[in-house]
């Protein structure tokens, strides 16, 4: 009687299990097939998800999200080894060993299928940003090079009024989680869902697997943190952080969260932020420039000042990685490990309805240009 009896115990978690997983399959379907539902799930639902993890893993000083990820590496590993060992010594009993430790990999499976669901998939089918608050239309290369030379004049001041090391590096002096918090806030009160409580943004420990992915920000779905790569130059790090925030808010697509990092910072009181948000939106602009071949990049890109261009595209310090070498050890080499990360965020995104995946990025540029067109300045 007790072995039936746990029989059917098994038989009803596994049917719980399997009504789980049909469940987040079926609001994957209705996310693709409708924006309004997706819409008020972003709105509505998802919201008091984000606070509700925000509260719990907001305060503790290490990321949640690393943590799990770690464990998760341990289990896969070690559980493993011990099921094959299992397997060997208790002969007799290898079925219900095989059982349990598939109905373990089973709701772990079942987890990341909840949390990606509910905290990533469904938000890649909102209303897009710009068509929900900009009027966007067919830009001109002239007015690509305007707001290029536009960031390159704030940018040039800016960068005479921040901090900067014995080498010229920019340095941070502003509170990153406070002044991050309160420039996300503020903009909230222009785009409402980004108002409401920010936890404090997380230092990734395996920041240098981080700088192999050249990662600088990392947004767990199933423990909704902001998290920073540790190791990267000052001058990423208020973007970045505001990046990740507007994550924490629903805007999953990396072009609007990078877009709302921009307008974040540079509606921001500090100037150090400021500086970050222009420096991160110049890169862009400048990348469209050069795969246009827009006449009058070379005399634009000329009139940079020197920290400018030091702090242009700089994601870590100069010899980063022959200082790792000697202290940290090296299991895959940084091509292999960049080459995978870009694949499996390409992958992901052109799975969650991102046709040009990792392209994506660049649509920013769109979202800059529709903001300066709202200013008067393409005019």
């Amino acid at each position: 009687m007790k072995k039936i009896h746990l029989l059917s115990k098994c038989h009803k978690s596994t049917w719980i299990m399997l009504a789980i997983v049909l469940g987040m399959l079926f609001l994957n379907l209705i996310a693709w097939c409708s924006t309004s539902f997706s819409d008020w799930y972003a709105e509505d639902i998802f919201p008091t998800i984000s606070r509700i993890f925000s509260h719990v893993w907001g305060e503790l000083p290490f990321s949640v999200g690393e943590i799990m990820i770690d464990l998760a590496i341990v289990m896969c590993i070690g559980g493993l080894i011990i099921w094959i060992i299992l397997l060997f010594v208790r002969k007799g009993k290898r079925r219900q060993i095989s059982a349990v430790f598939g109905k373990v990999a089973g709701w772990i499976l079942t987890f990341i299928l909840v949390t990606e669901t509910c905290n990533c998939f469904i938000l890649y089918h909102v209303t897009p940003f710009a068509e929900k608050y900009f009027q966007t239309r067919n830009y001109t290369g002239q007015e690509l090079l305007i707001l290029y030379t536009d960031l390159v004049e704030i940018a040039n001041d800016l960068g005479e009024q921040v901090s900067r090391d014995a080498d010229g590096n920019f340095i941070l002096t502003d509170d990153l989680y406070e002044t991050a918090q309160t420039a996300m806030q503020n903009l909230g009160e222009t785009y409402p869902a980004l108002q409401g409580y920010y936890p404090k943004p997380k230092a990734i420990q395996s920041s240098y697997l981080m700088s192999q992915m050249r990662l600088t920000g990392i947004y767990f779905p199933f423990s909704l943190e902001s998290n920073y790569n540790a190791d990267m130059l000052d001058v990423n790090l208020p973007d970045t952080v505001c990046h990740e925030f507007s994550h924490l808010r629903g805007w999953i697509q990396e072009d609007e969260a990078g877009f709302l990092a921009f307008l974040a910072c540079f509606n921001s009181s500090s100037v150090d932020f400021q500086y970050s948000g222009v420096i991160f939106a110049l890169e862009y602009v400048q990348n469209a420039l050069v795969l246009l071949d827009i006449t009058g990049k070379d005399e634009a890109k000329s009139v940079h000042s020197d920290g400018v261009v030091q702090d242009m595209f700089a994601f870590l310090p100069e010899n980063y990685w022959e200082e790792k070498q000697e202290t940290v050890p090296t299991l895959v080499a940084t091509e292999t490990v960049q080459s995978v990360s870009d694949t499996a965020m390409d992958t992901s995104l052109k799975l969650n309805g991102v046709d040009d995946g990792k392209q994506s990025y660049s649509r920013i540029v769109t979202l800059l240009l529709a903001y300066w067109d709202s200013l008067g300045k393409l005019s």
